[in-house]
């Protein structure tokens, strides 16, 4: 591709360019990627600034260097330049006409929020492909970031366009949005689930990550918000095209609840009150918060025009998420084991009140939990004031603890313990869960949380091999053994 390919929506503020004809064979922002004839653009990050490896992208072969300031380091490379107002934004208009803008070609529905945003996807997946759609899901499920980064999310559209795809339904992360990862995108439907107090170390307060989210909507033709969260009119005022409101409780939103039927682990059902004829949302899934997640997720596509049957067929087909309150098989004990991504104060409240709802009076419930390292420090204490008030032994562990020392991250968290309550400290998590099924009592339920759908631990080195599922399948048969 010509270089001008790359620049159709570019605006340049200075360059010393000469021939926009030049041929161009790619464009990234990792110094590493750099090969003969690239675009190198400089992203000023958290720890390194992009603009300080010119002369490695040189040394690669970088063929043009795209920056925001003009440094002398810049300028002893002797590479023609382009310089930009934000090389974030220039990087993802560039990617996406490196790979000729799949996303045009595509439907594109983002969600976002703190916490639904991975249900509420699996959901409207199985909605759109029960009205004939063929959907890609992007999120975190597929095991990398949330929200990839243009060098990986372009060349995934291109993929799923050439292999037949027609809708795309990704998570919309508050790191990607505010640093400009999906520019330039232009959505069908935006999705906001609500927002919690998550990401403080990077957003500093809640209304920088209130602002995060937001820009998601300034691109959607379709938003639509969680009337009953109390960020949702600060989050709405930023939607460009036509918004819309669902929620559980008030009857003044576009889509609401009425007449709601618990069956309890067996799922729920309930009329959904729509601008024009109700429909009937059945579902196996179970808890407060998958009543919210089906409802929006049905909202959307109902907002969408999908067809009523496909909606209600859909939310009734997916029976359960990956790691988000999922039961673990095993035959033969007389206890039960859950694991579920609950990671933050909101999301673990949420899953626990879930599990007392259903659980009988003389169900008593294990929690294993941690906070991951190098991450919002405040909501450590407040886990633990959760995990206290709302679970009957807790067992305090570890959880990607990443460069921080894991016996500082548990001395956080148990700021927030009730000490007159029972609870453990089991610094190594593999250790933490083969004791709470080893001294598991008949009915207990044992929550595995934090981790969820995550077969991997980050410690200081890095991603090591970490599957709970496989843990908990040992420790249980070892205990069978025993008998």
């Amino acid at each position: 591709m010509r270089l001008y390919n790359y620049l159709e929506n570019v605006e340049v503020l200075q360059t010393n360019v000469r021939r926009f004809d030049m041929e161009i064979r790619g464009v990234t922002s990792r110094s590493d990627e750099v090969q003969c004839g690239y675009v190198f653009v400089c992203i000023r990050g958290m720890h390194r600034d992009g603009h300080d490896l010119a002369s490695v992208a040189k040394e690669k072969g970088a063929s043009l260097l795209v920056v925001e300031q003009l440094t002398l380091g810049i300028v002893n490379t002797g590479l023609p330049y382009i310089r930009v107002e934000n090389t974030r934004s220039a990087l993802a208009l560039m990617c996406a006409a490196a790979y000729g803008n799949p996303e045009r070609q595509l439907k594109m529905i983002g969600v976002t929020g703190t916490n639904g945003k991975t249900s509420t996807c699996q959901l409207l997946s199985a909605v759109y492909a029960k009205s004939g759609e063929n959907v890609k899901t992007v999120g975190t499920l597929d095991g990398g970031l949330t929200t990839p980064d243009p060098e990986d999310f372009f060349p995934m559209l291109k993929k799923a366009f050439d292999t037949g795809m027609t809708t795309v339904i990704m998570e919309a992360s508050s790191h990607a949005l505010f640093l400009d990862k999906l520019y330039g995108v232009k959505f069908r439907c935006g999705l906001f689930t609500n927002l919690t107090e998550e990401h403080l170390d990077f957003h500093k307060n809640m209304n920088g990550y209130a602002a995060a989210k937001a820009k998601l909507f300034k691109s959607c033709e379709i938003g639509l918000f969680n009337l009953d969260d109390s960020y949702c009119s600060k989050v709405k005022e930023m939607s460009a095209g036509r918004s819309l409101t669902y929620s559980v409780t008030d009857k003044n939103a576009d889509f609401c609840v009425e007449n709601y039927i618990s069956h309890g682990t067996k799922g729920f059902e309930y009329d959904l009150l729509t601008p024009t004829f109700p429909l009937m949302i059945k579902s196996h899934l179970c808890g407060r918060f998958n009543v919210y997640n089906t409802l929006a997720a049905a909202s959307l596509a109902f907002a969408d025009g999908v067809d009523h049957g496909a909606i209600e067929a859909g939310i009734r087909s997916v029976e359960n998420v990956r790691g988000r309150l999922e039961r673990l098989d095993f035959k033969d004990v007389p206890f039960e084991v859950y694991i579920d991504y609950a990671h933050t104060p909101d999301a673990l409240q949420k899953v626990l009140e879930c599990i007392r709802a259903f659980k009988s009076k003389k169900q008593k419930i294990t929690l294993v939990f941690g906070c991951g390292g190098d991450r919002d420090r405040s909501k450590r204490r407040l886990m633990g004031q959760t995990a206290s008030r709302l679970a009957d032994f807790v067992i305090v562990t570890s959880d990607n603890c990443r460069t921080e020392k894991r016996e500082d991250i548990i001395c956080e968290i148990l700021k927030g313990i009730d000490k007159e309550r029972p609870y453990k400290v089991i610094e190594d998590r593999k250790n933490a869960i083969e004791y709470a099924v080893e001294n598991a009592k008949e009915n207990d339920i044992i929550l595995l949380a934090g981790k969820g759908h995550e077969d991997y631990e980050i410690g200081p080195f890095g991603k090591s091999y970490f599957n709970e599922k496989e843990i908990a399948a040992n420790a249980v048969d070892k205990r069978v053994r025993k008998k």
